[in-house]
């Protein structure tokens, strides 16, 4: 009786002895993962907020700037000058002088690239700074096909934003803001804000809590990046094309986290979002390699199958020399039974 309740109770212990830590390791196992993906949620939405501030932002300074009667006033003196005295006359320039401090305020103080006074015929009247598009017409110049005269065309209806292009003036990619100008119900023409990428690139190459492998970037509707990949010793920004399951998630409006492959081909947990810009379509991605987000579990796993071969070598090797003792004991039995009946036979 006493054998059999020893062996029940060791059966139980043993049970619990397995169970316990295979369901606490478990448990310890979801909930790191779900802390590592609440870490790179908060991420993505602080990035997403400051990235959806910034472009709201530069959309709300074109609006209020091109409703400033100051700049209509610009206008209408620019265009009755350039019609009537020529772009090289002294009352043309005389004008530009008078502009030029003050848009220079603004270039400077927000961090423009540049402001262009555009009238409704194309006509580039006047620039910050002066670049190939100054003194040039954006609808039947060299430059109709450019960025800056596609969202002049739009920009003669509402306020409008056009993509990221590269610059070879200022040697850096940029992007335009364009709004109308109106005098009472006339319309003037266009004002437009030229914006450098280098300040989307400063929020998106801040990695703080990102560890080794975290990165943030951004992918346009066309599927390429509108961000430098930290992985790659050249530029990707309007170069690397990216088409993953985050994006196309991201791109039909959803957002959520996965354990995905990356643009990499690295399997990596993944955070997307779209950016809920009525004037852009692009999406966000904070990502961060599995191994870097698991590295404890795999160590604990490591620990744990260490340990395990150490327990089934000491079991098998104890079990080997129980096996070979019994072998032995077992042998000489056999021998003392064997002299036994030798010795009864000789007796006889």
């Amino acid at each position: 009786m006493v054998k059999k309740i020893t062996i029940v109770f060791g059966i139980a212990l043993l049970t619990f002895l397995l169970i316990v830590p295979f369901v606490s390791y478990n448990a310890f196992k979801n909930q790191l993962k779900v802390k590592n993906f609440n870490h790179i949620i908060t991420v993505r939405d602080i990035l997403k907020l400051e990235i959806w501030n910034y472009f709201n932002e530069r959309y709300g300074d074109i609006d209020v700037l091109s409703r400033n009667p100051v700049i209509a006033q610009g206008f209408t003196r620019l265009t009755n000058a350039l019609h009537t005295f020529g772009s090289s006359s002294s009352q043309y320039s005389t004008i530009i002088d008078l502009y030029q401090p003050l848009m220079e305020y603004y270039v400077f103080d927000y961090g423009y690239v540049n402001i262009f006074f555009v009238d409704k015929e194309g006509e580039v009247m006047f620039s910050v700074i002066k670049e190939e598009f100054t003194g040039s017409n954006l609808l039947t110049g060299a430059y109709k096909h450019n960025n800056i005269a596609k969202v002049f065309k739009h920009g003669l209806m509402e306020v409008n934003f056009e993509d990221y292009t590269w610059n070879g003036t200022v040697s850096e990619f940029t992007s335009f803001f364009a709004a109308p100008v109106f005098d009472a119900n006339e319309l003037l023409g266009v004002l437009i804000i030229e914006i450098p990428f280098s300040h989307l690139d400063t929020m998106l190459t801040q990695r703080t809590g990102l560890g080794k492998t975290g990165e943030s970037y951004l992918v346009g509707d066309d599927g390429f990046m509108r961000s430098n990949s930290r992985f790659s010793v050249k530029p990707t920004m309007m170069q690397k094309e990216v088409d993953t399951i985050a994006t196309r998630e991201a791109f039909e409006g959803y957002v959520g986290t996965a354990i995905i492959k990356d643009y990499r081909g690295v399997t990596v947990l993944s955070a997307y979002t779209p950016l809920n810009l009525n004037f852009m379509n692009w999406v966000l991605i904070v990502e961060i390699d599995k191994a870097e987000a698991f590295v404890v579990i795999n160590s604990v796993e490591l620990k744990l199958t260490i340990i395990a071969c150490i327990i089934c070598f000491i079991s098998f090797a104890y079990l080997y020399i129980v096996f070979k003792r019994e072998k032995k004991r077992a042998e000489e039995e056999e021998a003392d039974e064997e002299s036994e009946e030798e010795s009864e036979a000789e007796s006889e």
